[in-house]
């Protein structure tokens, strides 16, 4: 049994589907692949991504240890980065494989 934001499922798949097709997710995993970015920046990368929509899936990616926040203090102030944990590193194959399945299978009108 897996659970993802209090709804259980039987299948892992179904579950990783769950996280991946929220809005905004895959993206802003697609965007910390290769950095550490801090909330701002990561904002301004998704235009159109509303503050508190891009809070609430980081918080839920920090939940399922795919995001990690790492926060230091300096000088008073807090200065905190999001980057990719292990598993959601792991989960940039699995993407690109979604890509690269989509491109080849799925009809995208532009």
């Amino acid at each position: 049994m897996y659970t993802i934001e209090d709804i259980i499922y039987d299948c892992p798949v179904e579950a990783l589907s769950n996280i991946l097709g929220k809005k905004w997710v895959a993206a802003i995993v697609w965007q910390l692949q290769d950095t550490k970015i801090r909330f701002g920046e990561l904002q301004r990368a998704l235009d159109g991504c509303s503050k508190k929509m891009l809070t609430q899936q980081l918080d839920m990616l920090i939940e399922n240890d795919i995001i990690i926040n790492d926060k230091k203090s300096i000088n008073n102030t807090v200065e905190s980065v999001y980057y990719l944990s292990e598993s959601g590193i792991l989960l940039l194959p699995i993407m690109e494989k979604m890509i690269t399945w989509s491109n080849k299978n799925l009809v995208c009108d532009k």
